[in-house]
């Protein structure tokens, strides 16, 4: 294991099986003890969400709280204004120094990564590590595209070498399940069980969540 710090953020509205599995594959990839789950406090990309912010805290934690590999780091929420990862990377940078950080994200995020706010800056901050699925296909363009090839590595080991810089893809297996398509069933009434853990249907229900306005897709 390394002291490396790796981060999946996203706004797990609510979280799901899907979430959890590409975190726990890319834990185990990583091999990394420190893999924090980081939930959007006031996602720029949305209008809002439809749980609040407090509230699917609460969720993940509850989601991954079985788990002891996987930990909730809740910064954005806290943090007031839009949350940028970018913010969130230079927090972690100024606690871990020298220490390596791998930001995790899916390759519909990386392809529109140029979209990210300072989005320059990331790759300065962390390794980009890059979870793929079958049949996923990297779409960049323009200067993203020079930097993703620019800074490619096809060695894990290599970014425990140094603090930033590189940009790996790993696989993790693809889970066909939505937060979209969840909030859905609850309004419409249905169960969805099976495609969250219970201790979330069971936040869902005591709270009333997502019994109406079903919207986009994550």
């Amino acid at each position: 294991m390394s002291s490396a710090v790796a981060i999946f953020g996203g706004t797990f509205d609510p979280p799901h099986f899907g979430h959890l599995r590409a975190a726990s594959e890319a834990a185990e990839k990583l091999a990394v003890e420190d893999f924090r789950l980081v939930p959007a406090g006031r996602p720029p990309h949305r209008q809002g969400s439809w749980a609040s912010p407090e509230d699917r805290l609460e969720m993940l934690r509850a989601a991954v709280r079985p788990w002891s590999d996987l930990q909730v780091d809740d910064r954005e929420i806290h943090r007031p204004g839009p949350s940028y990862m970018v913010d969130t990377l230079d927090s972690i940078r100024r606690e871990v120094g020298e220490s390596p950080i791998l930001l995790a994200l899916g390759q519909d995020a990386a392809n529109q990564l140029h979209r990210w706010h300072e989005w320059h800056r990331l790759i300065d901050l962390a390794h980009l590590v890059i979870m793929t699925r079958p049949h996923s296909r990297p779409r960049y363009s323009g200067a993203l595209a020079d930097l993703v090839a620019q800074r490619r590595t096809r060695s894990k080991a290599a970014l425990f070498k140094q603090p930033a810089g590189l940009v790996c893809r790993i696989e993790v297996t693809r889970l066909a399940i939505s937060s979209t398509d969840i909030r859905r069933q609850i309004a419409n009434g249905g169960n969805p069980r099976f495609l969250l853990p219970q201790s979330v249907v069971g936040y869902i229900r005591e709270r009333g969540l997502y019994e109406e306005r079903p919207g986009q897709d994550e």
